[in-house]
């Protein structure tokens, strides 16, 4: 009887251990996607800052294209008449 109590024993401590390392893998899993998940979303809110502000900077800085006052030539007019038959 000793013997048998003590295999049932072992069998549910090894049960509730395999339960426990099924949680903690999930949960360890849960954690990652989390931490992934967030960094994520850091870095593409960081990259869009990076990039509005880069083009706001850029756009101050560019030098201005000065043009000459250079007169364009008067667009021509075409006209089509129908054939007379």
């Amino acid at each position: 009887i000793a013997i048998l109590v003590c295999s049932n024993l072992a069998l549910q401590i090894y049960k509730l251990a395999t339960n426990l390392t099924r949680q903690e893998c999930k949960l360890e899993t849960s954690l990652r996607k989390r931490v992934s998940h967030h960094a994520s979303n850091l870095s593409q809110d960081s990259g869009v800052k990076l990039i509005a502000n880069y083009s706001k900077n850029r756009v101050q800085s560019q030098p201005r294209i000065q043009t000459r006052d250079i007169s364009l030539p008067k667009p021509v007019v075409l006209t089509i008449q129908p054939a007379r038959l």
